[in-house]
């Protein structure tokens, strides 16, 4: 899936995207045709529809066949009306980081240039982004669909605005932040599945580290270092990680079992 305009400049609609994944498991998502007459559209926005599900984490896809990932047979078996907050938080999760898929304009965003109380614009995201690329893209607009995109993404409840990441100034800029912080089980995996994927070579990390670079918590949660370190000692009481308050700040991983089963713990909680 291309990295810029998977949408085709459609929003995010999690009501669209809970009718493609009940459709999936239901095992009519035989055709673009077949998903848009089970969620009620044509057959041309189940396109974006597909970039989506793919950004996000749920799983692949072709105008034929859908395949679920992991993390998509979870949601499927737990929430499948994408509802509840850790789940949101999972989807803006994938949609910022870099699985199979990669959102170039949300990974530039939340690993490069977003931190906690930065006030922008939409211009300005797209500046910094056409700046960052290693390549000029050959379609430019394609960053400033995005870019608009996001900024919906993160202020529209149909969407993700209830994470209250982005606020909406009367200017018509936006300021980032984290609101209401996620469940500690939702750290903890957004915690080992970048421990896996990025660090698995090392059983300790700085708490600076966890703070600023790519990937990291504060970066996908646009935490302040005093909310990591708030984060870390949650884990720390969970057992999960050991924190030493000392020069370097070594934050040494406990848990080595598949991120996925911090995910059941989470789904499985009253």
């Amino acid at each position: 899936m291309r990295p810029l305009r998977f949408n085709q400049g459609f929003p995010l609609d999690r009501n669209l995207m809970r009718g493609m994944l009940q459709c999936i498991v239901a095992g009519e998502a035989t055709s673009d045709e077949a998903v848009g007459g089970y969620v009620g559209i044509n057959p041309y926005k189940v396109q974006s529809m597909r970039g989506w599900f793919c950004k996000l984490g749920l799983g692949s896809g072709s105008s034929k066949q859908y395949h679920l990932s992991p993390f998509g047979n979870i949601v499927a078996s737990y929430d499948p009306d994408l509802a509840r907050p850790g789940t949101l938080w999972l989807l803006h999760y994938f949609l910022v980081s870099e699985h199979e898929e990669r959102s170039e304009v949300w990974y530039r965003c939340f690993n490069e240039f977003l931190y906690p109380g930065k006030g922008f614009t939409r211009e300005e995201l797209r500046e910094y982004v056409e700046r960052s690329l290693p390549e000029s893209p050959t379609n430019k607009s394609g960053i400033e669909s995005d870019s608009k995109e996001l900024t919906k993404t993160y202020c529209q409840d149909s969407a993700l605005g209830s994470l209250e990441i982005l606020t909406r100034q009367p200017d018509k800029s936006f300021v980032a932040s984290l609101g209401a912080p996620p469940d500690p089980l939702i750290v903890a995996y957004v915690l080992f599945d970048l421990w896996r994927r990025r660090y698995d070579g090392t059983n300790t990390l700085r708490l600076s580290q966890l703070a600023t670079e790519p990937e990291t918590p504060g970066r996908v949660f646009v935490a302040t270092p005093t909310q990591v370190r708030d984060f870390i000692l949650h884990l720390q009481a969970k057992g999960l990680v050991s924190y030493a308050d000392t020069q370097h700040e070594p934050v040494t991983r406990r848990f080595h079992d598949a991120p996925a089963a911090l995910l059941e713990q989470y789904y499985q909680q009253s």
